[in-house]
């Protein structure tokens, strides 16, 4: 599985492209018998950090989770959950996202219920065991860091 990492440095590193970079723990005890290198790989490109338009053309993202407790359960298919956003908040930012069971079924939030900031959610295959009132059901998200301001904002599922 091919991956890649933006590595940010505190001073400017002097660097050729496709170079073989190895990052290693210098801040562990010498004593102790364990690999001390962080990272390896080769450099694909050279970013200048201050460059933040040309940085938002690169889709990198920090993962979050949010977490929402079930209220009542309304039928094998349908629970009510609270505990996600505040009651002041916009519901309509995470109608449509996808929400998990500790057992990974999927769910997908369908409308606000009520007032006080609950939220509907349905799963389409039923759940593979019965939920309970008091279950955690997981929102997965990504942030992405270079994005403009306003897009920072925005709950993100993929």
């Amino acid at each position: 599985m091919l991956q890649w990492a933006l590595i940010v440095f505190e001073t400017p590193c002097m660097s050729q492209d496709a170079s073989m970079v190895i990052g290693s723990r210098l801040d562990l005890d010498i004593n102790i018998k364990s690999c001390r290198i962080a990272f390896y790989g080769r450099i694909a490109t050279a970013l200048d950090a201050d460059d933040l338009e040309n940085l938002s053309t690169y889709k990198v993202f920090k993962t979050k989770e949010r977490e929402c407790v079930i209220d009542r359960v309304t039928d094998e298919r349908n629970v009510i959950v609270k505990n996600l956003l505040s009651k002041e908040s916009d519901m309509t930012r995470v109608i449509g996202l996808k929400v998990y069971t500790k057992d990974r079924s999927e769910g997908r939030i369908e409308s606000s219920f009520g007032k006080t900031g609950k939220l509907k959610v349905y799963f389409p295959d039923g759940v593979n065991n019965a939920l309970k009132k008091g279950e955690i059901l997981r929102l997965p998200l990504k942030r992405y860091v270079f994005a403009p301001q306003e897009e920072k904002k925005k709950l993100v599922q993929e």
